[in-house]
């Protein structure tokens, strides 16, 4: 078995984490993970969930060294308005790809070229809004 992480963007706002193990040696398999907060639920390939958790990663034991246990240090806004669009941009960017993998095959060529189109529209403006959040967190150091 070997261990995986996957982690997505609640619609509730929370980064959920889950620890899953894979049998490499198996067909792929794909297990349902809820969100521990809103119950909201998706799909994680993998043949056993270990763990559904809140990643919090300003808990982590590097955050608490450099600012100190119980910090009431505040976050920066605008990184945090940079996150949020990140992750909408990748979500749009699965979600676009997802639907072009799925009809491929079964849909002429003008739809084909549409929804590929949409893709690298959507890919774009993920790896835009990626830039500008490095970009932000090298120039204010949040």
């Amino acid at each position: 078995m070997v261990g995986i992480v996957a982690s997505w963007r609640c619609k509730c706002g929370i980064r959920v984490k889950v620890l899953a193990d894979v049998d490499p040696s198996q067909p792929p398999a794909t297990q349902i993970a809820s969100c521990p907060k809103c119950g909201d639920s998706q799909s994680i390939e993998g043949d056993k969930i270990v763990s559904v958790t809140e990643d919090i990663s300003d808990a982590s034991p590097a955050f608490e060294l450099m600012h100190g246990s119980g910090s009431s240090v505040s976050r920066c806004n605008e990184k945090e308005g940079l996150m949020v669009a990140h992750y909408k941009a990748l979500d749009m960017y699965l979600q676009t790809v997802s639907e072009l993998a799925e009809r491929a095959g079964s849909m002429a060529h003008g739809e084909f070229e549409f929804l590929y189109n949409r893709v690298q529209i959507a890919r774009q403006f993920f790896v835009e809004t990626r830039q500008q959040l490095n970009q932000h967190t090298a120039q204010h150091g949040c």
